[in-house]
């Protein structure tokens, strides 16, 4: 069995000894390399690999964020590399294959990629339970935004707010809206708690967009943006504003 490999990180000659390794894996066939996460993202969609050697901090997308944005049934099997041994645990959790710790010899590489291939048959259960994890765990720093042809990442902190659009989500993000599939409650499970809120069963606020809060009839708020925007608080989450004014 040959497994087709993703050499993604950020330091040219991290990328350059991993391949020199690799060539002495049969099992292992390098079909392309990647400087970011979000080149790596573009890369698994296009060419299919069964498995991923990805660094875990990189400039952009990191490599958690890298999982996220494909989802479970796009994303490979993951060989975690990294210098920082404190991401060894989160790996394991999030059911890698396995977590190369730099600088790792010949026969380190070779246990894992021994790992992968064992693994192999039962990688997208593995990968379902990975995706999972890391939404239940750590909040959404971006959202991923498919367009035909083309992915666009937004980050959290830029979102101003988000409304509810039939089966779709619009966010708001200064003078840019993007359109997600996603449901509200699950998008706001994955958001920050501590900087977003749900005002309205179709409506989330950044709090750090928030110039002014006015009260209206039957414990009601017009929530006014920084850019201006209005929105309407229902009571039944006034609530959560109730609780940001004492703060």
């Amino acid at each position: 069995m040959t497994l087709r490999a993703l050499v993604v990180d950020d330091e040219p000659i991290a990328r350059r000894r991993l391949r020199t390794l690799l060539k002495a894996e049969p099992a292992i066939e390098v079909i392309g390399e990647c400087e970011t996460g979000e080149e790596a993202v573009t890369s698994v969609r296009k060419l299919d690999p069964d498995l991923v050697f990805l660094d875990v901090q990189m400039p952009g997308l990191d490599g958690f964020e890298v999982i996220e944005a494909l989802g479970p049934t796009a994303c490979p099997a993951i060989i975690f590399v990294t210098a920082y041994d404190r991401y060894a645990l989160d790996a394991f959790e999030v059911h890698a294959v396995d977590y190369l710790l730099k600088p790792f010899d010949r026969a380190r590489l070779h246990d894992a990629v021994m790992r992968a291939l064992a693994l192999a048959p039962s990688r997208k259960q593995r990968l379902s339970a990975l995706v999972a994890d890391i939404g239940a765990t750590r909040p959404v720093r971006r959202l991923v935004v498919r367009t035909r042809g083309r992915i666009y990442f937004v980050r959290a902190d830029e979102i101003d707010w988000i409304e509810a659009t039939g089966h779709y989500l619009t966010l708001h993000a200064g003078r840019d809206s993007h359109m997600v599939r996603e449901t509200m409650g699950a998008l706001e499970a994955r958001l920050d708690p501590e900087r977003f809120l749900r005002i309205h069963r179709s409506t989330i606020v950044n709090v750090d967009r928030i110039k002014e809060l006015q009260p209206t009839f039957h414990g009601e708020y017009v929530v006014t943006l920084l850019s201006g925007t209005r929105l309407h608080c229902s009571r039944s989450y006034a609530g959560r504003l109730d609780g940001l004014l004492r703060s």
